[in-house]
C-alpha cells in the first residue's frame, strides 16, 4: 500500500495570515490551520518521496517525524513551492548522497537560475556549513520514473507558468493549476482513481488557480472514487467547505487538512 500524507494544504500565504484578523485567520479550529502545500509519498516498496520544498518544509518534515528521503519532485517553480529546498540539506548529510530533484525542464531551468550555489556551473568550494546535494533529472509529460517508482506527469496551466500534475498508481495529484486540459481530465477518469488531490484556493474564480466551481466541475468530469481539496486560502473554513461538498453531492470529497494521510493501492 502507498500512503501520502498531507505536510501542507495551505495557499501561498498559509493560514492564518501574517497580520490578517478575518474570522478564518482567528479561528481555533486546528483545521484552519495551513502550512504552504508539500507533500510525501511513502511507495509500497518503502521509497521517500517529498513533492515541493514549501518555505515551511522543515517544521513540516519535524512534524511528520520524516527521517529519510530518496528524492524530491517540484511541481513548479513558485516561491511556496521551491524556497524551502535548503531544508533537504541534512538528508544529503546523513545519507552521504546527492538526492535527485525531479521536475520539468521549464522548472530546471528556473531552478538553476533562482539556486545557482546548488545547481550552477561555476560552483565555488564549499566552506562552512555546506549546500544541499542535490541534482536535477527532468521529465517530460507522460511516463517517467522516480526512484524506479512509475509516475504519469500532466502539464497543467498556472498563470505564466506550467505546473506538474502527477499520477502514481490510483491516485492523482493535481494542484497549482486553474483548468485541467480535457485530455488529461478524460485520461484520469479511465483511471479509475482511488483518490484525487486537487487545488481549490477559494470560493471565487481565479486567475492562476480553480475556484470551486472549476474543482467542481473536475470532479464531475474525473470521478473519482475519492477527492482531496488542497492549497486552500483563508476564504474558506474547513468545515464550510466540507458542508457544501455534502450538499453538492460530492460524499466522496473533503477539503484536506495538514497531517492528513490517504492511503492508496
Amino acid at each position: 500500500m502507498n500512503t501520502l500524507t498531507v505536510l501542507g494544504s495551505g495557499t501561498s500565504t498559509g493560514v492564518p495570515i501574517l497580520g490578517c484578523n478575518c474570522h478564518i485567520c482567528q479561528s481555533t479550529n486546528p483545521a484552519n490551520k495551513r502550512l504552504r502545500t508539500s507533500v510525501f509519498l511513502t511507495t509500497a516498496r518503502g521509497k521517500k518521496i517529498v513533492v515541493d520544498t514549501s518555505p515551511d518544509l522543515r517544521s513540516q518534515l519535524l512534524r511528520a517525524d520524516v527521517r529519510h528521503v530518496d528524492a524530491a519532485l517540484i511541481t513548479h517553480d513558485h516561491a511556496d513551492h521551491t524556497h524551502g529546498i535548503d531544508d533537504l540539506r541534512p538528508f544529503c548529510f546523513h545519507q552521504n548522497q546527492s538526492l535527485p530533484v525531479h521536475c520539468s525542464a521549464e522548472t530546471a531551468q528556473s531552478l538553476r537560475r533562482k539556486f545557482d550555489y546548488i545547481f550552477g556551473t561555476n560552483l565555488r568550494p564549499v566552506i562552512g556549513g555546506g549546500i544541499p546535494r542535490l541534482h536535477l533529472q527532468e521529465f517530460h509529460s507522460g511516463a517517467a520514473l522516480i526512484t524506479d517508482e512509475k509516475f504519469t506527469m500532466f502539464s497543467l496551466p498556472h498563470g505564466y507558468v506550467t505546473s506538474t500534475g502527477f499520477m502514481h498508481g490510483k491516485l492523482a495529484y493535481l494542484t497549482d493549476c486553474h483548468s485541467i486540459p480535457t485530455a488529461v481530465a478524460e485520461q484520469l477518469r479511465q483511471a479509475d482513481l482511488e483518490w484525487l488531490i486537487i487545488d481549490c484556493v477559494k470560493p471565487e474564480p481565479h486567475d492562476t488557480h480553480m475556484g470551486y466551481e472549476q474543482t467542481r466541475t473536475a470532479l464531475e468530469q474525473i470521478k473519482p472514487r475519492r477527492a482531496g481539496l488542497i492549497h486552500m486560502g483563508h476564504e474558506w473554513d474547513h468545515e464550510v467547505l466540507a458542508e457544501r461538498l455534502i450538499k453538492d453531492g460530492f460524499h466522496g470529497a473533503a477539503p484536506l487538512k495538514d497531517g492528513d494521510l490517504i492511503r492508496y493501492s
